[in-house]
């Protein structure tokens, strides 16, 4: 298992994000699932386009059976988005968080069924600390389709930086666009480099 707490990822090129992209590279994705509180529905399109909103956080299956996890931290000390990498049936579970399947969404039936060929990332400075964090992760797949997951939400049509709030951009023009007052990187990202 990988995982990634946001205060500790400063760079694009560390080897724990070097090791989940090199996992990744190559696999194909196959079911997409949010995380919500326990007893709540998702119905969280927030009105904008080619953007779900998702309380918790995101879990991409993959045909190998990895499963990434992206989550929002708890805001403050920890904030950022956290990354977790592991094997289906392994993942540790929470009763008080339910896991969606949203796989039959339109959007995700793009994306399901495709190779994963590019992973990107984006940082941002955390006003606190002034220490560098990641704040979106975006999978690049073949036949050139994306999914970038971002912290953030939609207020009146756009979207804005939420530090406890998901949203996942299935449209290039949108996660390149979308950008937040603390970073010089908009939501698509630098794509990591595998090492070896």
């Amino acid at each position: 298992m990988i995982k990634i707490e946001p205060a500790t990822l400063h760079r694009s090129d560390d080897p724990r994000l070097s090791a989940i992209s090199a996992a990744l590279v190559g696999e194909r994705l196959v079911a997409a699932r949010y995380a919500v509180p326990a007893g709540v529905s998702w119905e969280g399109y927030g009105g904008l386009e080619h953007v779900h909103e998702v309380d918790m956080g995101v879990e991409l299956v993959t045909e190998s059976g990895l499963v990434l996890g992206l989550s929002w931290s708890t805001p403050g000390r920890e904030e950022g988005l956290s990354l977790a990498l592991d094997r289906a049936g392994e993942c540790p579970s929470n009763e008080l968080i339910d896991l969606v399947d949203v796989s039959g969404q339109s959007e995700w039936s793009r994306v399901l069924g495709r190779l994963v060929e590019v992973v990107g990332v984006s940082f941002h400075v955390h006003a606190d600390d002034s220490s560098i964090r990641p704040w979106a992760f975006r999978i690049g797949a073949s036949g050139g389709t994306s999914v970038t997951v971002a912290l953030g939400e939609v207020s009146d049509n756009v979207l804005r930086y939420m530090p406890d709030n998901i949203v996942v951009i299935f449209d290039e023009a949108v996660a390149r666009e979308y950008q937040i007052p603390s970073s010089s990187q908009a939501a698509w990202g630098e794509i990591v480099r595998n090492r070896g």
